[in-house]
């Protein structure tokens, strides 16, 4: 079954770095400005609906907007659909927004195909800002994980799960089934008692991987290099910005591009 149906379930007991801090969401304003008009959100992350007087958020999972989207409004609405099957006048947003949302995107080429997508619904000077997960230049390692888990831990189960994932990624490619996740989290630390006592993490966070059992979802994590490759030649001012100083914020910067005037 595809995670994201009971994903929501899970949302109360995150934080960052699966849910932006409150340093990525001023960020991510500051990047942006005042935004004068339609902005675009790629899901319902709840901390960003907030943020624009007039907003459009999409989600390919219902239960997503069910239970996470703070209701519609005069001004501000959620559809479902599938980002990569945007139907929007070209050039209709002031700003296009999301959390972590390209990583959602299962290969580099639907990334760079929705980057086309979202420059091509941005105004001319609307601007692009959204949070990444990024695989950094020098791969994580098992020896790293297995230092981090036999110790207390420096950082929330959470982040490690993502280093994890990153490390898959380096060793088998940017795309990561969640189901290899789990797979491998499996195979290294198969007493979870024992890895909750050493690090202090709560037995019941480690266990929210369970989640992606059985999911077909892919998500991907590419590293700098691979994530310029995916954006339009013709975007402008792309800049990768640091932000925060949560659990793996180093991994996570805010990718920004303005669409050029015409």
């Amino acid at each position: 079954m595809n995670h994201w149906r009971t994903y929501h379930a899970q949302w109360e007991k995150l934080g960052p770095p699966l849910r932006p801090s409150a340093e990525v969401v001023a960020g991510i304003r500051s990047l942006v400005g005042s935004a004068d008009g339609r902005v675009f959100l790629l899901g319902v992350t709840p901390e960003l609906a907030g943020m624009f007087p007039e907003l459009l958020a999409m989600d390919k999972n219902p239960a997503m907007i069910a239970n996470l989207w703070p209701g519609d409004t005069g001004s501000k609405k959620a559809i479902a659909g599938d980002w990569l099957e945007i139907r929007q006048p070209a050039g209709s947003f002031a700003a296009i927004v999301g959390d972590g949302s390209l990583n959602n995107i299962a290969h580099t080429a639907d990334i760079a195909r929705l980057l086309g997508l979202v420059l091509g619904l941005l105004r001319p000077g609307g601007r692009f800002a959204c949070r990444l997960f990024e695989r950094p230049a020098r791969p994580f390692t098992v020896q790293h994980l297995m230092k981090v888990a036999w110790s207390p831990a420096p950082i929330n189960f959470h982040a490690f799960k993502w280093q994890l994932a990153m490390l898959i990624g380096a060793e088998e490619g940017a795309s990561v089934p969640v189901a290899r996740i789990l797979e491998r989290f499996e195979q290294l630390f198969p007493d979870r008692d024992g890895l909750s006592e050493r690090t202090g993490w709560p037995r019941q966070a480690i266990d929210t991987i369970d989640i992606y059992r059985g999911s077909p979802v892919v998500y991907s994590f590419p590293n700098r290099a691979e994530f310029l490759g995916c954006i339009p030649a013709a975007a402008g001012g792309v800049e990768f910005h640091p932000c925060g100083g949560y659990d793996l914020a180093a991994c996570c910067p805010i990718l920004t591009f303005v669409k050029r005037p015409d």
